[in-house]
C-alpha cells in the first residue's frame, strides 16, 4: 500500500501544480498512518491556523503559502515545518521536503480516500 502512496506521490511530484490557497482550505484532507488507518486528518482555514486531528486529539499550528506552492507552519517549531505542496486534480496533494525528494505527507479528501484507499485497507 505504502509502495502504491509512494508512486502516486511521485507522480505528484513531477506532474501535478503548485497548491492553491483556495484548494487547500476546502476540504478536511485525509491521511494514511503507519497504523494503516485513516485516523488523522488536516483542515486549514482561512485564517491562517490549521488543526491536525489524530486519534481524537487536536493539534494546531499557524500556516502561510507563498504563490510558488510552498506551506511552512510557523508556531512554536525551530526550525519552521517546510514543504512544497502540490495537487493532482482537486482530490490529492503532496507535501514534499524542499530539500531532496522525499514525501512527508499524502492527503486525500475523504472521497478520494474511500475511492482509493479504503479497497487496499479492505
Amino acid at each position: 500500500m505504502f509502495d502504491f502512496i509512494n508512486l502516486l506521490s511521485v507522480d505528484i511530484i513531477f506532474f501535478g501544480k503548485p497548491i492553491t490557497r483556495e484548494l487547500l482550505i476546502a476540504n478536511p484532507w485525509h491521511c494514511l498512518t503507519e497504523t494503516r488507518k485513516i485516523d488523522c486528518f488536516y483542515t486549514f482555514y482561512e485564517n491562517g491556523t490549521s488543526t491536525k486531528t489524530e486519534n481524537g486529539e487536536e493539534h494546531e499550528l499557524d500556516w502561510k503559502l507563498s504563490p510558488e506552492g510552498v506551506l511552512e507552519f510557523i508556531d512554536d517549531i525551530d526550525p519552521p515545518l517546510r514543504f512544497e505542496v502540490k495537487c493532482l486534480g482537486d482530490q490529492m496533494i503532496v507535501f514534499k521536503y524542499p530539500e531532496g525528494n522525499m514525501t512527508g505527507l499524502v492527503l486525500f479528501t475523504e472521497e478520494k480516500a474511500k475511492e482509493v484507499l479504503i479497497p487496499f485497507l479492505n
